[in-house]
């Protein structure tokens, strides 16, 4: 009951924890008919949070607990839950088939709501796989359902909210404004904001293509408002999107926000998933403790004669070892003699491989750091030439000042092979902005560099961070020389055991396929795989974008 209340009142992570801590006691009792409805409530919440796994295991589990005792009201539900879980996962063959197994099971219990919910949820599907005619047939044989308006008005303006956009999306105008307004009518009689959102949506997206860009932006204005007041953040994210096409001016600002919701969205997510696999695991640790302590007596009883045969056979062994201890010590000596050998014969080989990689570790650091500077330093002169005004004055001296630190690393690359750009005091990302401050000056570009709080920066090794460092540097680079982009964007994000940085620029494309035979890009390209990563570039007219990702494993 506690779990249910929470469940209504949307606190999902405490409703998710009572309803585990009740089936602990169902199962306990055995009674499988409720420890089935609610691990189907459990994985409701778990599919409603992202945790489509933890959903499809919990439903699962529901189903194998259920179908012996004929639950079929409680069967539908599993799989109609399992049919929304693959649709979210866009396996749409495997969506329809659990969809048509609830339908099956509704066959039996003869409820109409449960059939248009179904019919629904199948159009749903066709309608994200773009077969639109398939959408519209099963809506409407939901629709013919008998006095679906009078019993369940939410399903029926979903229904005819959801026939009108296929028609829509099927360049169809019959009606379609009507069916629009005639939906979103409904939803304002029973007051259902989340249908309301998607109606104004709908009606903003229709009006838009119609070409009534004032009627489009005041729907999905009103759409986005309502969203946010009342926290329904995936139609706010759908407001956003549409905004950002709709409303130039405000474009920027609308991408912007849909960023920034969308990782909120995403941390908080998996917060919540770790918090469904915490109270499993403090369940299941609960439940053993328990049957430890039930079994502990016998273990008791039959301890004292365990621990006296185990005392006597630990002596044996013990015996044993003692005189096989000389044999395996002179096998050992024996073995080291050998590997000493076999390391002498192998040192002259490593000597020569490690003068060819400190020669190539020499030149990608002169190619990507010390040109790279330079570069940008001769741009800020240049730009400064002939000007003799104070700001002026003071900017030539402060790059002056910026080529004898670059005569300085010169001379570190020559007297100390083994130095490091970064040491472990040294911020990487202070190091980082600062330099892509001055590139953005030089470039005159707008740079947005979003970094992942979850990447700790400074537990790297200098290895990945001077490498990681180097090819954003040398991507930077290129882009000043031959791109003329307007905007740049960086990305570092963190994710199973791997770090991602995303380059992208809106400049003038290139031929990959030629530009991989520059210096630039095979140093980058060799410095990923000398970090057992991964290298993408794809270019064109829209510009150029450059994955890298290295795995963190190495450096942790």
């Amino acid at each position: 009951i506690l779990g249910n209340f929470l469940y209504r009142h949307n606190v999902s992570d405490s409703s998710y924890y009572y309803y585990n801590r009740s089936l602990e006691i169902y199962e306990n009792l055995g009674d499988d008919i409720n420890s089935g409805k609610v691990l189907i409530n459990m994985a409701t919440i778990q599919r409603n949070s992202k945790d489509f796994v933890g959903s499809e295991v919990a439903t699962m589990k529901a189903i194998r607990k259920l179908k012996p005792l004929e639950q079929n009201n409680l069967l539908y539900h599993a799989y109609n839950n399992l049919g929304i879980i693959y649709n979210e996962l866009e396996e749409y063959s495997d969506g329809l088939r659990y969809h048509q197994q609830a339908l099956n099971y509704e066959e039996k219990i003869q409820n109409g709501i449960l059939k248009a919910s179904s019919l629904n949820n199948i159009g749903v599907i066709f309608e994200s796989k773009g077969a639109f005619s398939l959408a519209i047939e099963n809506y409407k044989k939901a629709l013919e359902v008998d006095s679906l308006f009078h019993k369940n008005p939410r399903l029926y303006a979903m229904l005819v909210d959801n026939l009108a956009y296929a028609k829509f999306k099927l360049n169809s105008t019959t009606k379609v404004n009507k069916m629009f307004n005639e939906a979103l009518s409904i939803r304002d009689s029973i007051s259902h904001e989340a249908g309301i959102v998607m109606s104004k949506i709908h009606l903003g997206e229709f009006h838009s293509e119609k070409g009534d860009t004032l009627k489009a932006l005041n729907y999905l204005y009103q759409a986005h408002l309502l969203a946010k007041e009342s926290n329904n953040y995936q139609d706010l994210l759908k407001s956003l999107l549409l905004l950002s096409e709709i409303d130039s001016r405000n474009s920027e600002k609308f991408l912007k926000d849909y960023i920034i919701i969308t990782e909120n969205l995403n941390k908080e997510e998996r917060v919540i998933r770790n918090k469904f696999a915490r109270i499993r695991f403090e369940t299941d640790e609960f439940i053993a403790e328990n049957r430890y302590l039930n079994e502990q007596r016998k273990w008791i009883i039959g301890g004292a004669g365990g621990a006296i045969f185990m005392v006597l056979l630990i002596f044996i062994i013990w015996r044993q070892k003692s005189q096989n201890k000389k044999l395996e010590l002179e096998k050992a000596q024996q073995k080291a003699n050998e590997e000493i050998y076999n390391l002498l014969l192998a040192q002259q080989n490593k000597l020569e491989e490690g003068r060819y990689q400190e020669k190539e570790r020499i030149s990608k650091e002169l190619h990507d750091g010390v040109l790279g500077k330079l570069f940008g330093t001769r741009l800020m002169l240049e730009n400064l030439f002939g000007k003799s005004d104070f700001n002026s004055l003071e900017s030539k001296k402060k790059h002056l000042n910026d080529l004898r630190l670059i005569e300085e690393e010169v001379r570190t690359i020559s007297h100390e092979l083994n130095s490091e750009l970064f040491s472990p005091k040294q911020s990487f990302l202070d190091v980082l902005q600062e330099y892509l401050a001055e590139q953005k000056e030089i470039g005159k570009f707008d740079l947005l560099f979003v970094n992942d709080e979850q990447i700790l920066w400074d537990e790297l090794s200098s290895e990945i961070k001077i490498n990681m460092f180097r090819l954003i540097q040398e991507a930077v680079t290129n882009i000043n020389k031959h791109a003329d982009a307007n905007l740049v964007t960086i990305t570092c994000n963190k994710y199973e055991g791997w770090l991602e940085i995303v380059i992208c620029d809106d400049g003038e494309g290139f031929e990959v396929n030629d530009k991989r035979k520059g210096i630039g890009l095979q140093n980058m390209e060799s410095r990923i795989m000398g970090l057992n990563g991964h290298f993408r570039i794809s270019s064109g007219k829209d510009g150029t974008q450059i994955e890298l990702e290295i795995p963190i494993k190495r450096c942790e």
